[in-house]
């Protein structure tokens, strides 16, 4: 499914003419999809939800602060409600975690395309740290430090190695490997 979700994506960004970082989903939302915004309290913790019948994307009213202190969060948010109308919108009503993280794929790979974020992380000079490196990453894609961290940790990427214990990144596994080493102390 992960291969159909990244091949439909690509689709609407080529036909969106979107070539490069960053990539604004509720622009797209607006302007590709004719989806519109509005406030509503959605008497949940979510932080929106899409309303298929009305062409709506609800941001959670008791979240709304929130959303605008964090544009990440708020363009990734954007982004999964996007992933349930191109992939859910017939499926009106159903609500699982399948489809949770169906949507989430999708937002990944709208938000931080796997050429984008290759040729990208290639322009980065060699000497900075992977912190900095995600950093800077994050800030170019508009998406939050963690989004990030996982998208460059995933298998088809690998460019960086993530430690999900503390969350912290390293420029490769033996890195990694090498400061846990450090760290360890036998009695």
């Amino acid at each position: 499914m992960s291969q159909n979700i990244e091949l439909s994506v690509n689709k609407i960004l080529h036909a969106a003419k979107i070539s490069s970082p960053p990539i604004k989903s509720d622009c797209l939302a607006e302007f590709y999809f004719d989806l519109d915004f509005d406030c509503a309290e959605l008497g949940n913790d979510e932080l929106a939800g899409l309303n298929v019948a009305e062409k709506k994307i609800y941001i959670n009213e008791s979240r709304a602060e929130e959303l605008a202190a964090n544009f990440g969060l708020k363009n990734f948010t954007i982004a999964h409600e996007l992933g349930h109308w191109v992939l859910h919108k017939d499926l009106i009503g159903e609500h699982t975690p399948q489809m949770e993280r169906e949507a989430d794929k999708f937002a990944t790979y709208l938000l931080m395309p796997e050429n984008f974020v290759r040729a990208e992380f290639v322009k980065l000079p060699a000497w900075l740290s992977a912190e900095m490196k995600l950093d800077s990453l994050a800030k170019k894609f508009c998406v939050s430090k963690k989004a990030m961290k996982i998208r460059l940790s995933q298998r088809e990427l690998k460019l960086i190695y993530v430690d999900f214990d503390d969350y912290s990144c390293y420029r490769s596994k033996e890195e990694f490997l090498e400061r846990k080493a450090g760290q360890m102390r036998l009695f």
